[in-house]
């Protein structure tokens, strides 16, 4: 596989390379990062032939010279502005850091002509406060309550505009809530297990957690399924077409703060503060794998146990 990856030193991506250098070892990849993560440089793909690239992708003259000399057959976007609570704060640059980065390299592949397989990574936020039944199918209207969710809406839109219209092969993604080590602290779930581990090694004769909303249901997916399917759809997925990335089951956040007391066999306490609220916030989300798995033959494998022991493992060993 030769592939371009957005966002290489970020959460996702560093899992999509593990699965990589399993799956197809000598695979080419050109990186695009904007951050520097520690993590990453002193992580080792030995399989792989990795070459780097510290580009802003608002940078379009940049991003098209380093597409049309790579020459990629596939594109895995996955930078971007990706924190909901962020968009709220910083609506502007949120819906139009994300747009401008997708367009930059679509409009580069339509413009160059290349073959050339981009997967564009989208959200559940584009659901936003969902009034149809769940679980949440591809076919929901969106009708996202964010700046995040909207920015991602656009997205999939011009996808749909990308691939009908000029025939560029592209695929999207609502990809749900995922969780899984090296995931940075600012998302709830890794939030807790931070705050558990460091509450633990300092000895504090109760753990507690300040918490947002726990009175929230979400579907949250092992981040090592979704690569996986991140992979399946790169071969499978159909031009144009959306498809959710989700484990089909719900977990209201108080119950997860629950597990993560009986993996690490003490209650654990929690109090909630205001300031973690969102202005505007769906209760439930969950979603239909189904389309995904007639395509791809793709089934989460992780349960949600084992995500959050790793979690919990990770913490241990970075702090």
């Amino acid at each position: 596989m030769k592939i371009l990856i957005t966002g290489i030193a970020g959460f996702a991506a560093k899992h999509f390379l593990h699965y990589l250098n399993e799956q197809e070892p000598r695979s080419e990849v050109m990186g695009i990062y904007n951050e520097t993560y520690p993590e990453f440089e002193n992580e080792n793909f030995e399989s792989l032939k990795i070459s780097l690239s510290k580009i802003n992708l608002s940078d379009k003259n940049k991003i098209a010279a380093v597409i049309e000399e790579f020459n990629p057959a596939y594109i895995l976007h996955l930078a971007g502005r990706s924190s909901v609570a962020n968009s709220w704060k910083f609506p502007a640059d949120s819906v139009m850091d994300n747009t401008s980065f997708f367009l930059n390299i679509t409009e580069t592949v339509r413009l160059l002509k290349l073959e050339c397989r981009i997967l564009s990574v989208g959200s559940t936020e584009e659901y936003g406060n969902a009034n149809a039944g769940l679980p949440l199918k591809e076919t929901e209207c969106p009708d996202p309550a964010s700046p995040y969710g909207v920015a991602r809406v656009l997205q999939q839109k011009l996808v749909k505009i990308y691939a009908e219209s000029y025939g560029v092969d592209i695929v999207h993604t609502r990809s749900f809530n995922h969780i899984g080590p090296y995931q940075k602290s600012e998302y709830v779930i890794s939030s807790f297990a931070k705050q558990i581990v460091q509450q633990a090694k300092q000895g504090s004769l109760r753990i507690e957690l300040l918490t947002g909303d726990v009175n929230v249901t979400r579907d949250f997916s092992d981040v090592r399924d979704v690569v996986r399917a991140y992979y399946l759809l790169l071969y499978k997925g159909v031009k144009g077409e959306t498809y959710n990335v989700c484990s089909g089951k719900g977990y209201l956040i108080k119950d997860m703060i629950e597990l993560f007391s009986t993996i690490i066999g003490e209650h654990i306490f929690h109090s909630t503060d205001e300031k973690n609220f969102r202005p505007s916030e769906n209760k439930v989300i969950i979603g239909s794998y189904e389309k995904l798995m007639n395509a791809t033959g793709w089934k989460p494998k992780f349960s949600i146990q084992e995500s959050l022991r790793d979690i919990i493992k990770y913490w241990e060993e970075h702090l």
